[in-house]
């Protein structure tokens, strides 16, 4: 409900946005039935990989069989290309995240180091202390991809790859309503535990990231508990499914109490 309530005062056309619809408005509460007979739910089996841990498929498995006792049909489909949405993402983001974050120069936006006299030394500082580690990771990152000879073998491929994978869902949405899958492959991990080892800390985006370079709505639900933490169901939906999903997500929350547990501190 919370979440029908926020996209209510969120959604819609804005007129300097170009990147928004002009559609008219939606009461996205007024679609919380909680009545999903008839739904057709896709599990990717790609999003069921070696590597996740026990108790996180075990509690989403669970909560197939919950959406499945409250009226949806249940049938396993494939995306293919789901083993490069890692890579094509971490190409696709930092390239533009360098081209982005250029403007943070210290003359028009954001922070300004203005301790020298000097333009060019005030730029550098300027970049220097007001991006943080991750960020400039990923702004070296974008930059080397969008370099002279390195576009067309680096970023002009990932472009053509993420058209592969938003049409493995376009062909799947044809089948079913929506999709199912973990939100993780793990629980969340010790605060700070994967800072030495970015990479490590990006397979953990390995269920979420297709969904973004698709451009697809989806949402996390808590389905569980695996070692003590929360684990979250993701659904996933076709373009402007929006309603279709918050309902899903309050059948599911209507027939459990996972989204009230708390872990133990």
């Amino acid at each position: 409900m919370d979440c029908a309530i926020t996209l209510n005062a969120i959604a819609g056309y804005d007129s300097r946005d170009s990147t928004s619809l002009n559609l008219p408005s939606t009461d996205f509460t007024a679609g919380l039935t909680g009545d999903i007979k008839g739904v057709r739910i896709g599990i990717p089996r790609e999003y069921f990989v070696e590597g996740m841990e026990p108790g996180v498929r075990s509690a989403v498995e669970t909560a197939i069989k919950e959406l499945e006792g409250l009226g949806a049909s249940v049938e396993p489909v494939s995306l293919p290309t789901t083993e490069y949405a890692l890579a094509c993402y971490y190409i696709i983001a930092p390239s533009e995240c360098s081209a982005n974050l250029a403007r943070y120069d210290g003359v028009k936006f954001g922070y300004s180091y203005q301790d020298t006299p000097d333009m060019w030394k005030a730029m550098e500082t300027t970049r220097q202390l007001g991006f943080g580690p991750e960020v400039k990771r990923r702004i070296m990152l974008g930059t080397y991809a969008l370099s002279a000879g390195y576009y067309d073998a680096y970023y002009l491929k990932a472009q053509q790859v993420r058209t592969l994978i938003r049409q493995d869902f376009d062909r799947v949405f044809e089948q079913v309503d929506a999709l199912v899958t973990p939100t993780s492959p793990v629980v969340a991990f010790p605060l700070g535990e994967k800072m030495a080892d970015p990479l490590q800390m990006y397979l953990i985006d390995v269920c979420t990231l297709p969904i973004n370079i698709a451009g697809l709505p989806a949402m996390s639900v808590p389905c569980g508990f695996s070692e003590g933490l929360p684990v979250g169901m993701q659904l996933i939906g076709p373009h402007l499914s929006e309603e279709r999903l918050l309902n899903m997500a309050y059948a599911y929350e209507q027939a459990t109490e996972w989204h009230k547990a708390r872990p133990g501190i």
